[in-house]
């Protein structure tokens, strides 16, 4: 039992099951619901692709191994490459792109770095070691967050036939044996799932190829299983194993629709729970059309859609990072439909032009080895350039003598960028003199401790506080107002650990910080005013639970407290009144992302801040 070149007889494979493909057209539509914010749980679409990949792969080896004596490795892999990588290089050509005419400059590093590591095939291990989560992937939107899962499968694809091969050939073809592997190798996985979650940072545990293996595995268990006995069960028992089909299809769906991907529970059984049901789902699929769970999945858009799947997957999230609703002005269910139509118009053209051609011919015109070659290494070269560093922005103008009013400078991050905006804007009509020298992308940490950005580096804006002191001497404001409106959300890592904001250490970093800056601009501010950051909304409040914003508001307010002259403007009493944030003023979004205010409808809330302000600075300034 050797590996070696392609017998000329025809290979053996397994019948085509059309229930198979409605089974993926179902995850991928799980997954495409979840990116939109349409499905709680459609993550586990993900863990459903898994289950079937170890399901489909192995039960191609056990027949190839039964039909020829041996498995073809370097075959396999061929036919892996030419259904996958293909599509994959397109893609990276489109994210250069991407990178290039839409991506802001602060993103490009990570772009670039999620890119070579999506090529590799080991962006799962990428995005662990940067820090980042994957529960970010809806505030600080990476096109490429979503290969993770493809790179578990790839590092699958590789590693498994190795492994099939040596223990069918030191047990002597056995499937049994190999059985006794999947389920050796499935529990210790799921041991190291549990072992390694931590609530704090669950990416670890989330997209580590150890602790999901699992699902590949007990898929890869079932095929085994199937090849030692018959996968026809007797017609007498066909109902009750559609009747449990059916259960398993309903409990999936409640899973789809109610287990948050911050779950606990997904860590102590939920997974597994989930991969059991699928593997019930795949049990009736294989029994054709005897039963009723298998027709219902082979209805034909379905199992369509499932044919699509892969372009789908590969295509949806860059598509989605693309079609926003900051750049369309469209927004719920219009926003939905145009993404989902053209994230299908891209899939369907990838399939039926890159990827089954490639697939079931070949490429159709020189040698394969030196265009694959070349045309990764054009990827990499649009990769590349795409994400060059742009020019950085020019330095601020020269402060504006002031106009004899009330100077009012606004400090802080993105958050304070965009309300400062609202607050020049409503500013008419008053004796206020509106100066925004907010910084996005920052925190207060950068440079303090090591800290990490949203998208897994380095903070672009660096320190939010670096010309606090330098703005405040030069302007000499009557009220220097400071927003930091996302300082909970960023990492640090202190004593060797990755904290947040309800760690003792990260708060004692970061009051240690802000009461130095905060002191180090009062003497030449006037009165110097600090914002209570509000609940985030949307997507955000997805990737930051509010025990995050109460903690850092509790670290601001008891820095504030300390400190002679500096006072609080409490956004989020105003906002979230017993905790439910108003969404829309004048029938406009306060916050259309969920964070910064923008737009007519963050005008009261400004004009309201803007009273507040007025009214501290009024004793500084009589």
């Amino acid at each position: 039992m050797t590996t070696g070149t392609a017998a000329k007889a025809p290979r053996a494979t397994i019948a085509h099951l059309p229930a198979l493909d409605g089974l993926r057209g179902l995850a991928v539509v799980a997954v495409l619901l979840f990116h939109d914010d349409r499905l709680v749980g459609g993550y586990l679409g993900v863990d459903l692709f898994f289950v079937l990949s170890g399901y489909l792969i192995t039960s191609l080896l056990l027949a190839e191994h039964r039909g020829a004596g041996r498995i073809d490795l370097a075959a396999f892999w061929i036919r892996r490459a030419r259904r996958l990588f293909p599509a994959l290089i397109a893609l990276t050509v489109a994210v250069g792109l991407y990178a290039r005419l839409l991506a802001k400059p602060g993103e490009l590093a990570g772009i670039r770095a999620d890119g070579l590591a999506t090529l590799a095939y080991v962006a799962n291990w990428r995005a662990i070691f940067s820090g980042k989560s994957y529960w970010d992937l809806f505030v600080a939107p990476s096109p490429l967050e979503h290969t993770w899962s493809l790179a578990i499968e790839e590092q699958f694809y590789v590693v498994w036939p190795l492994l099939t091969v040596g223990v069918l050939r030191a047990r002597r073809g056995s499937a049994r044996a190999l059985l006794a592997v999947c389920l050796g190798l499935a529990a210790a996985s799921a041991i190291a799932l549990t072992a390694l979650y931590a609530p704090a940072s669950s990416s670890r545990a989330y997209m580590g190829t150890d602790t999901r293996g699992a699902a590949i595995l007990v898929g890869a268990a079932l095929a085994c299983a199937l090849a030692t006995s018959s996968a026809l069960v007797k017609p007498g028992a066909i109902r009750a194993l559609d009747a449990a089909g059916f259960a398993a299809i309903a409990g999936i769906g409640a899973a789809w629709a109610t287990l948050d991907g911050q779950s606990p529970l997904l860590y102590r059984g939920g997974f597994w729970g989930t991969e059991a049901l699928a593997l019930v789902v795949i049990g009736c699929a294989v029994q054709g059309a005897k039963s009723l769970v298998a027709r219902a999945l082979s209805v034909r858009p379905l199992a369509t859609i499932g044919r699509w799947s892969y372009g789908l997957y590969l295509w949806h999230w860059p598509i989605y990072c693309a079609i926003s609703r900051e750049r369309t002005g469209v927004g719920g269910v219009g926003l939905t439909l145009l993404r989902i139509g053209a994230t299908f118009a891209v899939a369907i053209a990838s399939f039926y032009v890159i990827e089954q051609p490639i697939r079931r011919r070949g490429l159709p015109f020189g040698r394969p080895f030196a265009i694959t070659t070349g045309a990764a290494v054009a990827a990499v070269v649009a990769l590349v350039v795409g994400t060059r560093a742009r020019p950085a922005p020019a330095a601020p103008p020269p402060l504006a003598e002031a106009k004899g009013g009330t100077r009012i400078l606004v400090e802080g991050d993105s958050v304070a960028m965009a309300l400062g905006e609202r607050l020049a804007f409503v500013q008419r009509g008053t004796d206020a003199d509106i100066v925004v020298r907010g910084v996005g992308d920052c925190s207060l940490l950068e440079g303090v401790v090591p800290v990490l950005s949203l998208n897994g580096t380095a903070h672009a804006g660096g320190n939010c506080a670096a010309r606090w002191a330098s703005d405040a001497r030069e302007l000499t404001p009557s009220v220097t107002f400071v927003v930091l409106g996302g300082g909970f959300f960023a990492r640090a890592r202190v004593g060797g650990e990755l904290v947040r904001a309800c760690d003792p250490a990260w708060r004692a970093a970061y009051a240690r910080e802000l009461a130095a800056r905060l002191d180090g601009i009062r003497a030449t501010s006037g009165r110097v005013v600090v914002a209570l950051a509000p609940y985030p909304v949307g997507l955000w409040e997805k990737a930051n639970p509010r025990s995050l914003v109460d903690c850092f508001d509790d670290t601001v307010a008891g820095v504030v407290g300390e400190l002679p002259g500096v006072a609080l403007i409490d956004l989020r009493a105003k906002l979230c009144p017993g905790g439910a944030c108003a969404l829309e003023s004048a029938g406009a979004p306060i916050r259309p992302d969920g964070v910064h205010f923008d737009g007519p409808g963050a005008e009261a809330i400004a004009r309201w801040t803007l009273a507040r302000l007025l009214e501290t600075a009024a004793p500084a300034t009589r």
